[in-house]
């Protein structure tokens, strides 16, 4: 052979050592952006659920209950701190033999139609000495769809 065939085959052989190695390169760099096209289309899905999320924690209402004393009278008070309407909202005591609570009051004002964002009831409670420290109460309502909900509540002086 020829020095001119030896560097021939040479050139050759080096250029096929450079082409494979550029090959398996090329198949691990394509193996790591499916890995992140991968990531990614997962991360979308969760931004995409968490605003989903977010946007029905907008139209839910939310609610708290609360018993407080001001000056010798004491209420319970019902308030939708949420961002979203309740309709058709109830309010009842639980497990409670002697009630605070007008009858006459909750029939007149319960069920309530329509509790807006940042709106409270107020319920006149008459307390006495035997009465109970903690009560439980439970307030129920719908949504606009008319699914309902209830949530209970223990409410302390």
């Amino acid at each position: 052979m020829s020095k001119f065939e030896v560097l021939s085959l040479a050139i050759s052989i080096i250029a096929a050592i450079i082409s494979t190695i550029s090959l398996v390169r090329t198949r691990e760099l394509a193996k790591e952006q499916l890995e992140l096209e991968r990531v990614t289309a997962e991360l979308s899905r969760l931004q995409i659920k968490s605003i989903t999320e977010q946007k029905t924690e907008k139209t839910k209402p939310k609610f708290n209950v609360s018993l407080t004393k001001l000056g010798k009278t004491y209420n319970f008070y019902i308030s939708n701190t949420g961002q979203g309407s309740a309709y058709n909202v109830h309010f009842e005591l639980i497990d409670c033999e002697d009630s605070p609570l007008f009858d006459a009051e909750l029939s007149e004002i319960f069920p309530y139609q329509e509790m807006k964002p940042s709106s409270r009831i107020k319920l006149l409670a008459s307390l006495h000495m035997n009465s109970p420290s903690k009560y439980q109460s439970m307030v129920s309502w719908e949504d606009v769809s008319g699914k309902k909900y209830e949530e209970i509540f223990w409410t302390s002086l």
